[in-house]
């Protein structure tokens, strides 16, 4: 017992250090998926808004009575817009799918610990 707490006081500032790393890293992991979160709603809000804008321009064009969109600047821009907003989320999307998160992970158990392990391995209790 006394090697373990003078080990431990000899060492306590790898323990702090590692405890820390380990915090931060959840925490940082988890802001980078908050922040994610909130720019692919941000995209999704603005794509919202040039989809209704391209609505009101199909609208005004029909109400002049022009039938060919394809040569009305305007309505390119808001085309080259969207494809730029959907590529933006897309590649938002595949970051935060690939990042793990840190509350759903499971950790192993120990072979040792769980009365289910000797019932298969035939170990009475």
């Amino acid at each position: 017992m006394a090697f373990d707490v003078r080990y431990n006081l000899k060492h306590i500032g790898d323990i702090f250090v590692d405890v820390v790393q380990k915090t931060a890293g959840t925490a940082t992991q988890c802001s980078k998926r908050l922040f994610l979160a909130y720019d692919i709603k941000t995209l999704h809000r603005k794509r919202d808004q040039l989809s209704r804008s391209f609505g009101e321009r199909v609208e005004a064009l029909m109400k002049e009575g022009e039938s060919d969109f394809s040569k009305d600047a305007t309505l390119s821009d808001i085309i080259v817009k969207l494809n730029g907003i959907e590529k933006d989320i897309a590649g938002f999307e595949e970051v935060r799918s690939g990042l793990v998160f840190p509350f759903s992970v499971k950790l192993k158990h120990c072979e040792c610990d769980t009365a289910a392990n000797f019932k298969e391995k035939g170990v009475t209790t």
